[in-house]
């Protein structure tokens, strides 16, 4: 999918890579590097310009306030009214963060 650096993950918080036709939004979460699909799948938002759930390991939509878990991508809230968000691998490479496209 792409790589980014990680410096600028831990600056900006939130950082969106483009993939054609999904975006993927890539965070560190306790040190570790994570990759969700960049749309929330119940309205399309990006979540990239959400903002981090006070615990630092979710995201909130910025159009109607789902949170997503950052690892794992799963709905938190409200439960039950849309899927979970894809989720992509990431490995660290030197001073980069590789995202991988697990259908591929």
């Amino acid at each position: 999918v792409g790589k980014v650096p990680r410096a600028l993950v831990e600056k900006e918080g939130f950082v969106r890579v483009a993939y054609p036709p999904f975006d993927v939004l890539v965070a560190i979460v306790d040190g570790a590097p994570c990759a969700l699909e960049d749309a929330c799948n119940h309205s399309g938002a990006s979540l990239c310009e959400g903002i981090r759930t006070d615990e630092g390991d979710g995201v909130i939509c910025p159009l109607h306030g789902y949170v997503f878990a950052l690892r794992t991508g799963a709905l938190v809230a409200p439960k039950g009214l849309c899927d979970d968000q894809r989720r992509f691998l990431v490995t660290i490479e030197g001073d980069e963060i590789v995202i991988w496209d697990p259908m591929e």
